[in-house]
């Protein structure tokens, strides 16, 4: 399963106990492997990028990227993680502090109003990692996969945020909690984002607004 979080979270919750040197240097090692294929996946691009210019890049040997991160995919899969979650805390998307706050909330509206605000800060966020994992995943099997768990997982948060709503009451009539769930999938996704921010030309606030009328309407009675 695609998990949201950082390759260093910890297995138990809370505050990390401070790093260690050695600790402290792998974690600089990896964000500048992290950071040089970022730059690379943008240009020249994905395909033409290799594991020795990444390597290249960030000044290490190219066994130390092979050993952190198996392959091109594997490194593809550390560059979108603090894309999509937007910190390197090792925090699950849905151990998040606004979502925190959106669970505590009791009217379902102002859940859902939250929520298109927290579903477009992350998907503005993620854009330009989601596009070059697009153009990733129709050349290289690996990437593709990394695509497809990314897909199942954003699927799977999405419908914990239904559950969310269900906790205050029913959804609009006849309205099943998957349904529901496929609702929001198909509104809130890199690839409506980008048709709608991009092709037709809107912003980030128009397509947020947007979310939440829509949500509003097609989840919840009148």
């Amino acid at each position: 399963m695609q998990c949201y979080c950082s390759e260093m979270a910890s297995s138990v919750k809370g505050q990390r106990p401070p790093r260690t040197r050695r600790e402290q240097q792998a974690a600089e090692t990896r964000n500048r492997i992290v950071g040089a294929a970022t730059e690379l996946f943008g240009d020249p691009g994905y395909a033409a990028t290799t594991i020795t210019a990444i390597a290249d890049r960030a000044d290490v040997a190219v066994e130390t990227v092979y050993s952190r991160f198996r392959n091109k995919a594997g490194v593809l899969n550390a560059v979108l993680e603090p894309a999509v979650v937007g910190n390197d805390q090792g925090l699950d998307i849905l151990e998040l502090p606004a979502i925190a706050a959106i669970r505590a909330r009791s009217d379902q509206r102002e859940q859902v109003r939250l929520l298109a605000e927290f579903s477009r800060t992350l998907l503005e966020r993620a854009a330009p990692v989601q596009h070059i994992l697009a153009l990733a995943a129709a050349v290289d099997t690996g990437a593709a996969e990394l695509e497809r768990r990314d897909r199942d997982r954003r699927r799977e948060v999405q419908a914990v945020y239904i559950d969310m709503l269900l906790v205050n009451g029913p959804l609009r009539a006849d309205l099943t909690a998957e349904r529901a769930a496929a609702t929001y999938s198909a509104l809130a996704n890199p690839s409506t984002f980008a048709l709608l921010t991009v092709d037709h030309g809107w912003s980030a606030d128009d397509f947020q607004t947007w979310l939440a009328d829509s949500l509003t309407r097609l989840l919840l009675d009148p």
